[in-house]
């Protein structure tokens, strides 16, 4: 902010973006010491700028075929079994001159290859288009049911399968914002060699009415060129066992595999040149200047699309199911989870609040962050009651209308709580890439919930809670790096991701409702309908604020990434609804 400050002062901007029509160009080459541009007429644009287009007609050709069978093996064994063929087409416009993607170039490793990589429209690229397509999406499904000892009462089933998922949205449909024919350009005030003038013009410094400059490094959105379709492999068994009429009980065990899940990361961060290549922090070429590198220094960040996310999930469920048990109008569904899901990455955009990074902490090393998912949720009882009250006198009468066949519901809900990490941005340079908290004593502090104390705002107060103060924190900083956190090497004590657990939930709804028939097959229903009807308020980490900062670590309070009531985060107060609906 300061720096800000100081360059608004001087009539001058600390950074302007803006989205321009580079007409063909590529961005110039910019030596990150001394900030001095490579220019030439292939990297220069005439002045003033322009806006880009922004229409495409992106399309896709896409197929699939399958077959499915069921057999009967005998009285007891049914087997089904299939198989599905899915192609997923290559994204492109209808004019190929407008696409374009980065491909890798030549190198031992990726980073080399990222260095030596280009921006190609897709009649030059050189996988032949935006991406390389993937054939070989296979789906076999097998399922059976078998009738363990003949009688109706006990059945044994199970499965296996293999599904596919095509990317989707902007994670594809950004590669809009690519050169040649678009250029998000990000400019970072120098007073020696970049001064930025404020102006009214929406292009900045390249709205002036005349001159050449050079086209800055521009971020890129880079679908990988060798981008894998998502899998999924899934199984399951279940026992189940009638214990009365219409009243059953199963036990249930599934799990899933998801391999080439869709991620997106930045390849090129700050520092990422000297860590990953070897790049000196200070000039080599005597200007005595010192600066972070990227791997690719014609452009800014890019943002990779890839499929290199990772997960596992298994569970284990019992659950009871009663239907107008013993003809008394009282049905019921039970259902208890216990299961466990782990991944390296749990949403694709890293949007939740329980994310300070874009993808990883290390795009290269994806297991560094393997750990449990955002949404794992260890145990939940599920308890949905239904009662409809019998007819008075044969169904007919006052008395009938006004006690008989009304339809009672309840859904009880408990579950424990999710996980989240604690961040320390204290020395982050590109915001893109977070650590996680190193305690001093290099140990891991118990997740432990406790009361405030008694001097506490809220003291005495249940919906306000704290977790145990944490040891002090030792910010990770690469001395050789300016202080840069970003790409490690990370020390060992470094938290694991989602190390910490927040408190459970629980909730109760309940719906009356009655349906009175008016003429034939035209009736009315009316519907009363109570949410949180206990009016009881849950505890909500505020992930947001998940991070210790300035790493003296310390007491993290309601204040500043603890357990609060949940103010704000979602609506849990008592209501209730209600609802005349004509059927016919």
């Amino acid at each position: 902010m300061s720096r800000g400050i100081s360059a608004l002062e001087s009539g001058n901007l600390y950074q302007f973006s803006a989205a321009v029509n580079p007409n063909g160009k590529l961005p110039c080459v910019r030596n990150p010491y001394t900030g001095v541009y490579t220019q030439n007429a292939a990297c220069s644009i005439t002045l003033p700028a322009s806006s880009p287009s922004f229409a495409r007609s992106e399309r896709f050709h896409d197929w699939a075929a399958y077959a499915q069978d069921s057999w009967k093996a005998n009285a007891r064994l049914t087997l089904n079994y299939g198989v599905r063929y899915e192609y997923f087409g290559v994204q492109h416009n209808n004019n190929r001159n407008l696409d374009s993607n980065f491909f890798y170039g030549a190198g031992s490793s990726l980073p080399a290859q990222i260095r030596t990589g280009q921006v190609q429209t897709s009649p030059n690229s050189p996988v032949g288009g935006l991406w390389a397509p993937q054939y070989g999406t296979v789906s076999p499904r097998l399922g059976f049911a078998y009738d363990v000892f003949g009688n109706g009462k006990t059945s044994f089933r199970g499965g296996y399968g293999i599904s596919y998922e095509r990317n989707f949205g902007n994670v594809t449909f950004n590669l809009i914002q690519n050169p040649p024919n678009y250029a998000v350009i990000v400019s970072t005030y120098n007073a020696t060699t970049n001064p930025i003038g404020v102006t009214n013009s929406n292009l900045g410094p390249l709205g002036a009415a005349s001159g050449s400059v050079p086209l800055p490094p521009t971020s890129l959105r880079n679908v990988d060129q060798h981008i894998r379709t998502a899998q999924t492999q899934f199984w399951s068994a279940a026992i189940g066992q009638q214990l009365a009429p219409n009243t059953v009980i199963d036990f249930q065990y599934s799990g899933s595999r998801g391999v080439h899940l869709y991620d997106i990361k930045n390849y090129n961060g700050l520092g990422s040149g000297n860590v990953l290549l070897g790049d000196p922090v200070t000039d080599p070429g005597g200007s005595g200047n010192q600066a972070l590198t990227r791997l690719n220094p014609q452009y800014s960040n890019i943002n990779n699309r890839g499929s290199n996310g990772d997960s596992y999930y298994e569970a284990f469920n019992v659950q009871f199911s009663s239907t107008n048990f013993h003809h008394t109008g009282l049905s019921l569904v039970a259902n208890y989870t216990l299961s466990h899901a782990i991944d390296d990455l749990s949403t694709t955009f890293s949007e939740s609040n329980n994310e300070f990074s874009l993808g990883y902490t290390n795009p290269f090393k994806p297991a560094l962050d393997r750990g449990p998912s955002d949404f794992d949720i260890r145990n939940r009882f599920v308890l949905a009651p239904m009662y409809r009250t019998p007819s008075v006198n044969g169904g007919k009468g006052l008395l009938n209308e006004l006690v008989g066949g009304f339809l009672v519901t309840g859904i009880y809900t408990v579950h424990t709580g999710t996980p989240f990490t604690y961040f320390d941005s204290t020395n982050n340079v590109s915001g893109y890439n977070v650590v996680r908290y190193t305690p001093a004593a290099g140990t891991v502090p118990q997740h432990t919930f406790k009361s405030l104390p008694s001097n506490s705002l809220h003291a005495g107060n249940p919906d306000y809670y704290t977790i145990g103060t944490l040891p002090a924190a030792t910010s990770f900083a690469n001395a050789s790096l300016l202080g840069a956190s970003d790409w490690g090497p990370y020390p060992a004590s470094m938290t694991a991701r989602n190390a910490f657990r927040g408190p459970g939930l629980w909730g109760f709804d309940a719906s009356l409702s009655k349906t009175f028939p008016i003429y034939e097959r035209v009736n009315l229903e009316l519907r009363a309908e109570g949410f949180n009807i206990l009016n009881h308020h849950n505890l909500f980490i505020q992930e947001g604020l998940n991070d210790i900062g300035g790493g003296t670590g310390g007491d993290i309070t309601a204040s500043k990434g603890g357990i609060q009531n949940n103010n704000g985060a979602s609506d849990e107060r008592r209501f209730g609804q209600f609802t005349a609906k004509i059927n016919f």
